[in-house]
């Protein structure tokens, strides 16, 4: 096709005066800017908000209590964390600090030595109460890049102290025990000097106390050798040069109990007992001697000063966005006392290795968790139960705590079913099932006291799933049972064990409410209801227990004979599991008749008219009743109890009862007899000391209000 010039020139002008009309059009749209009808409401505010008193907020749906506290302004140095740092200060990171003369890296004074080692513990033991990394150890320049140090002493201290962030990020991290207010373990791209070797950085220790060993000689020569010096300063220096050698020494031992309790065999414990010993005998020399070091500048606002080498704002702004929040570091002698009862419950906690029960070993966790112990030995404690003791991946373990407690026919000794294949898978089946829930158990209560409740409340769920599947498994053994011991039975037998463990799990959970201050005392009648009925259900479970070990002690008289020697010994371990049963059973009659008494003596104040309820318009008692015992719904056995069920209690408590006095009564017997029993079993349970001396104490205030002195006075319940 050809196109002459004349069409050409026409279809080229045609189609620029097309693209001309175009973006003058598009250009009319530009310009027309965006029509605004501005409305001054400035009166109308002001006379809406006249009729709000002082303080009082309007509430909009769209913004409530959680936008308003997420709501951050970025870059505002009021709420913004990141701009709150230099104001008119300036802030220089390490190597600039040091070209500038500001902190020094060589040539420092003993005194300097002291508070910075000082200050680096306390900073360490403020990151384990749940601080960050950067607010806490990394506000010491030294650990930004310890190998340029030059001073031997302070190069080995922060390089150890690298090492020994790094192990208890390690260890926090491998136990899964912490939640995000025990433990922040962000490093925001922190270095741990991972270069050096863990040997190495304990002879880097051991070297510091060679060199301050050599300095420390001749000054003690001289004090013996040149009676005409000076004194008063030769002593001085000797105690600075000693007070270092302290920090250094126990430094090592500290570290080297980390990486000792780290190995998987045996040794590694007994060597870390070893070092924390060492550890524990040089915190007193460190205690004494806090006053040599350098101490911080207070600054006039209120917050705590630092010494050189120490910038609280260094690393403010790799925080996120988030309102300004100071850090305030623990203080010497607090760090100390802190890091003693660390060492101390670690020394505790290596007798775990010892044990070889799995009941023993919950009993031991659950008791350390009450001590409210810190994340990085709770962690540490985990780790022990489940590498030393090699409780994880052994059915052994749960089959061993199972016959310790009943015995089922299945699994005893010199069974009759133990030769039956189908026995054997089931009971293993069962045994091997059992395992998640149990380690469950030992991980919960590894954690804080308030997130351990959470943890218990759900673990209920599944041990109501092993509950069915223990009766299934008890009903088919039973009927393999009979077909050759017609006499004996198999119900019960798994169940029993897991109903145990169950009803420890819900009484652990409500007792844990007192604890953490839950309850208002308008909720304590019907919380210690609930317990005497779990405390109920407990004697029961124990009282089956002990018959089924009595029975399997029958059966194995009656088929080994009663000389054997082996035979002995089997019932010499039955009836000691006997024996620790009853111990557990008047204990829990004696808290039955501590919770009666509270029973009686709260109604005893409601017929007085001396205790408070809220108003219904805040919610039923019925509302309050089933969230306070909600978790209990997922549970078969026990079976729950409703609030129809406590309502009719309550009725009837109130029928039987025509005076206060009667009430008291009865709540003063209720707690003679808790008394009598807590006597008793004194000796075997350690913390029935503490029972004891609050049921005597409530014996002595319900016989008064029962004998009407002081009738008027106003009644205070306390958990």
């Amino acid at each position: 096709m050809l196109i002459c010039s004349d069409e050409l020139s026409a279809l080229t002008n045609e189609v620029v005066s097309g693209v001309e009309s175009i973006t003058k059009t598009l250009s009319k749209l530009g310009a027309n800017e965006p029509q605004y009808n501005w409305e001054d409401i400035t009166d109308n505010f002001t006379e809406a908000a006249s009729e709000l008193k002082l303080g009082e907020l309007v509430h909009d749906n769209i913004f409530g209590l959680f936008e308003a506290m997420s709501a951050i302004e970025m870059m505002d140095p009021k709420m913004d964390a990141g701009m709150l740092c230099n104001k008119a200060k300036k802030v220089l990171q390490f190597e600039p600090a040091v070209k500038a003369g500001l902190v020094r890296i060589k040539d420092l004074t003993p005194k300097e030595l002291i508070g910075i080692m000082d200050e680096l513990i306390a900073c360490l033991i403020t990151w384990l109460d749940g601080h960050s990394l950067v607010q806490t150890v990394f506000t010491c320049l030294y650990m930004h890049n310890p190998f340029i140090i030059e001073d031997p002493c302070l190069k080995a201290f922060c390089i150890a102290m690298l090492k020994t962030c790094d192990l208890i990020k390690s260890i926090v991290n491998r136990a899964q025990v912490f939640e995000e207010e025990d433990f922040q373990a962000i490093t925001y791209g922190f270095k741990f000097a991972t270069q050096v070797t863990e040997t190495r950085a304990a002879g880097m220790l051991k070297e510091a106390e060679d060199e301050v060993g050599r300095k420390l000689k001749p000054l003690k020569t001289r004090l013996r050798e040149e009676p005409n010096c000076d004194l008063d300063t030769v002593k001085n220096q000797v105690k600075e040069y000693e007070a270092v050698l302290a920090r250094l020494k126990f430094y090592k031992s500290f570290y080297l109990t980390l990486v000792a309790l780290e190995k998987s065999e045996g040794s590694g414990v007994a060597s870390g007992k070893q070092s924390l010993s060492t550890a524990l005998s040089l915190i007193e020399p460190i205690r004494k001697t806090v006053e040599l070091g350098v101490q911080p500048i207070s600054t006039g606002d209120n917050r705590q000063g630092s010494i050189m080498g120490f910038e609280p704002l260094v690393n403010q702004r790799l925080l996120p966005p988030s309102f300004p929040r100071y850090t305030a570091i623990f203080g010497r002698y607090q760090a100390i006392d802190y890091t003693e009862e660390m060492v101390k419950r670690f020394l505790h906690i290596c007798d775990v290795v010892n044990y070889a029960s799995l009941h023993i070993v919950i009993d031991f966790v659950s008791e350390f968790s009450k001590k409210r112990p810190c994340v990085l030995t709770r962690s540490y404690l985990q780790l022990l139960v489940w590498r030393n003791n090699n409780l994880l991946g052994r059915a052994e373990t749960i089959r061993d705590a199972i016959k310790a407690f009943n015995s089922p026919p299945s699994i005893a000794e010199k069974s009759s079913l133990s030769t039956n294949p189908k026995a054997s898978d089931l009971a293993d089946s069962f045994i091997n099932r059992a395992f998640r829930p149990v380690k469950s158990i030992i991980h919960a209560l590894g954690h804080n006291r308030a997130r351990q409740r959470d943890k218990l409340a759900h673990l209920l769920e599944e041990f109501a799933a092993l509950q069915d599947e223990a009766d299934k498994v008890d009903a088919q053994l039973h009927t393999l049972l009979i077909k050759v011991e017609p006499q004996r039975q198999h119900f019960a037998c798994f169940g029993s064990w897991v109903l145990y463990h169950t009803l420890n799990i819900m009484i652990q959970y409500l007792l844990s409410g007192f604890e953490l201050e839950l309850y208002s005392p308008h909720e304590y009648h019907y919380v210690f209801w609930y317990l005497d009925f779990l405390f109920g259900w407990h004697m029961t479970c124990l009282n089956r227990a002990e018959k089924l070990l009595q029975a399997q002690e029958t059966a194995l008289e009656q088929r080994s004979g009663r000389s054997g020697k082996k035979n002995k010994k089997k019932k010499k371990a039955s009836e000691k599991a006997i024996q620790e049963h009853q111990g557990m059973w008047h204990l829990y009659q004696g808290m039955r008749h501590l919770c009666q008494g509270y029973l009686r003596a709260i109604e005893g104040f409601e017929m007085q008219n001396k205790t408070r309820k809220p108003a219904d318009k805040f919610g039923s008692e019925q509302t309050r009743y089933e969230r306070r015992f909600m978790p209990f719904q997922a549970v078969d056995t026990p079976q729950p109890m409703y609030y129809a069920h406590y309502k009719e209690y309550s009725n009837l408590s109130k029928m039987n009862a025509s005076q206060d006095t009667d009430l008291f009564v009865m709540a003063s017997n209720s707690f003679q007899q808790a008394k009598s029993i807590f006597e008793v079993v004194n000796n075997v349970h350690s913390e029935v000391a503490l029972l004891l001396k609050v049921t005597k104490t409530n014996l002595v205030v319900t016989k008064l209000a029962a004998g009407g002195h002081k009738h008027d006075s106003k009644v205070s319940i306390s958990s």
